[in-house]
């Protein structure tokens, strides 16, 4: 049975807690502002990401309040003084994080309250978090205003005009490491998720890949080759030619055991040979 929402008939009731729970994971911004009275506020929001390289632009969305519909310090400090910093949070402080999501008052300094690092910035007034292995620094480029009602977003984008990057994190092309950034995201209620623990890598095709429907009916509907099995078969351009050695050891093989076969062939990258196999496979 399937629960149906209709939104536009305005049942909202809930929508914060299926959105958040449905779209995840999603990254941190770890967003450091000032007030035009020189109050620092420091606080994450979830509902961010980056939105093109040429101009670097990221963008986050500091809701209105839930309960109130009030604004959040953030989206008023940045209407102000149009300038902010993004700190990635890592999960050796996803304890400061959620402390600092607290709703405090606008005069409270979050980094006094969560104990970390008041890093000065380069080229904008806020600082950033010092603890962090990787920053922006930004200027505001827009923002967006999705509504006036509670619990409706303010998508606000910045371009980066400074990176700060920990050597820590950069392996030996100096491009990030994932494993080292170790950053954290958010799903739904009270849950996190440590990104290097959950860490796998899926090369996109270097050209573009024959499809499924290039794969024989009998092969997609398989109990044991996966539809991941089958995008990596897919990955190639054109039907690799037949390996006569791999033909002949496995032709006298059972259905069963060449679906197995052709599996361990894509795990073990060999999909050349994993085509051979499903060539056998149609001739029966």
């Amino acid at each position: 049975m399937i629960k149906t929402i209709d939104i536009t008939s305005g049942d909202t009731k809930g929508l914060y807690q299926y959105l958040s729970a449905a779209v995840t994971p999603r990254p941190i911004a770890f967003v450091s502002s000032i007030s035009l009275k020189g109050e620092i506020n420091l606080a994450p929001y979830s509902f961010f990401n980056g939105f093109g390289a040429n101009p670097p632009i990221v963008g986050f969305s500091p809701a209105l309040s839930g309960r109130t519909g009030k604004p959040k310090d953030t989206l008023l400090n940045i209407q102000d003084t149009k300038e902010f910093t993004i700190s990635i949070a890592n999960s050796a402080m996803v304890g400061q994080v959620s402390l600092s999501s607290c709703e405090y008052d606008r005069s409270i300094d979050e980094f006094d309250i969560t104990g970390l690092t008041k890093q000065k910035s380069d080229l904008v007034q806020p600082p950033y978090v010092g603890e962090s292995a990787f920053v922006m620094e930004c200027k505001l480029h827009d923002i967006i205003y999705l509504g006036n009602k509670p619990a409706s977003g303010n998508l606000i984008l910045g371009e980066i005009v400074m990176f700060h990057i920990s050597d820590k994190i950069l392996d030996s092309n100096n491009s990030v490491d994932p494993n080292l950034l170790d950053a954290i995201s958010r799903l739904g209620g009270s849950w996190y998720s440590k990104s290097k623990e959950g860490l796998f890598e899926f090369k996109k095709p270097r050209h573009n890949g024959i499809g499924f429907n290039a794969i024989p009916k009998k092969i997609l509907n398989s109990k044991i080759i996966t539809a991941n099995d089958l995008s990596q078969l897919c990955s190639v351009d054109k039907r690799p030619d037949l390996n006569q050695k791999i033909y002949q050891k496995h032709v006298k093989d059972s259905n069963h055991d060449l679906e197995l076969v052709c599996k361990k062939y894509i795990n073990d990258k060999s999909i050349d040979h994993a085509w051979t196999i499903i060539s056998i496979l149609e001739e029966r």
